[in-house]
């Protein structure tokens, strides 16, 4: 498998910051009140609020330069060209909130070194299937895990113990991977650790997903 690809999509799934250069004008990600944004197979998906520059440029077919620095601590950059295209417009079912899906149609991927050399990667390369479970997914997921379901990790860990929930004082994710999870934590006796097995490996975020609920018995997004 192609390292370049895969550091490009792991960036392109987990980033840090970056910025959008539309039909010549450059922007920031703040500049762009982006709800949400995703990669879908190697495809750039936004989410914005309705009649925003972003969904403006969606329907127009923009040309855009998206620039991406990833967040697991590597100094390489992902440079993608392409256009902008308009998807649908979606809501929330709890709270109405409206947005707009906009997709960018990749042409051209470059991984950008530290030292400003910029390496071309193949398109079929980049967007091959077997990338979509990257590094960057995993991050983000555990990210997630962690930072939005603590409830749901403390009650999984009571179950697994046979403790009362009330006494799990804290529990956190560790490591995630295609195989399943390290976890630890912290009661009134000190500190542990342990490991989970996903029944099968998974090959694909909605895999990880699907192992990560059923291991903690949870509904989880």
């Amino acid at each position: 498998m192609d390292s370049t690809a895969s550091t490009a999509r792991s960036i392109l799934s987990c980033p840090r910051g970056g910025n959008v250069v539309i039909d010549g004008i450059p922007y920031t990600m703040a500049e762009l009140e982006m709800q949400g944004f995703a990669d879908d197979g190697g495809r750039p998906t936004f989410l914005c609020p309705p009649e925003q520059r972003l969904a403006y440029a969606g329907r127009r077919g923009s040309h855009v330069v998206l620039v991406m620095q990833g967040a697991l601590g590597g100094s390489e950059a992902v440079r993608l060209t392409g256009t902008l295209r308009w998807l649908r417009t979606d809501a929330c079912t709890c709270c109405e909130t409206e947005w707009e899906e906009v997709v960018m149609d990749v042409a051209n991927v470059m991984l950008v070194r530290p030292d400003g050399e910029a390496v071309p990667i193949p398109l079929d390369a980049f967007t091959d299937r077997g990338l979509d479970l990257n590094d960057g997914v995993l991050h983000r997921n555990q990210d997630h895990l962690n930072n939005h379901h603590p409830d749901e990790l403390r009650d999984a860990v009571a179950t697994r113990t046979y403790l009362p929930v009330d006494s799990i004082l804290a529990t956190q994710i560790t490591s995630l991977s295609a195989d399943g999870f390290e976890f630890q934590w912290v009661d009134e006796h000190g500190a542990h650790s342990a490991h989970t097995t996903f029944d099968r490996p998974a090959r694909t975020p909605e895999d990880l997903v699907a192992g990560v609920r059923k291991a903690l018995a949870a509904e989880i997004c």
